[in-house]
């Protein structure tokens, strides 16, 4: 019986220690994340070249929820206005131009921190063979500098975007 007694304190604090709350570390590299960010770049690899997808002066923002959730949009600086005052009459080249200079997509996320990436869990986008779709993100976070890898994108493999904290 002394044994037990012995042991008693000593399970009862591991017992403790398993129905605490675990380290919010996770909750920590996100909330590192929060908030508004403005697009800086958008490149990919192509033919050895670095293309600017959206031009060189792309116009976004991402934001990134203290609750989880994010929205990004992605812009040519340069779109067209339509001819007619009403999107819906667009011409085929108009809404062409249109839809190869913009992106978008909004839905949750999370960050491993470990390794350093973000989890976007896409609930919709611009481009619906993405909707639904769970998609890690390589990222670097320097200073007020967030760029991260989206693999495979955009037809060319691997784009690299560049974000600045808003202030």
């Amino acid at each position: 019986m002394k044994p037990l007694l012995q042991t008693l304190p000593a399970a009862a604090l591991a017992a403790l220690t398993l129905c605490l709350p675990a380290p919010k570390t996770l909750a920590q590299a996100a909330s590192g994340l929060a908030g508004s960010w403005s697009l800086v770049s958008l490149t990919v690899v192509k033919s050895g070249s670095e293309v600017e997808v959206l031009g060189p002066h792309p116009q976004g923002q991402l934001i990134f929820g203290s609750d989880g959730r994010y929205v990004l949009v992605g812009l040519r600086a340069d779109l067209p206005k339509f001819a007619g005052d009403s999107r819906l009459t667009g011409s085929a080249e108009e809404n062409q131009r249109i839809v190869q200079g913009s992106f978008a997509h909004f839905g949750t996320y999370t960050v491993d921190p470990a390794g350093q990436v973000i989890v976007f869990h896409i609930h919709n986008s611009t481009f619906p063979n993405w909707d639904g779709d769970v998609q890690r993100r390589p990222f670097t976070l320097d200073g007020d500098r967030l760029t991260y890898v989206t693999p495979g994108s955009f037809g060319y493999g691997a784009s690299k975007v560049s974000w600045q904290r808003m202030k």
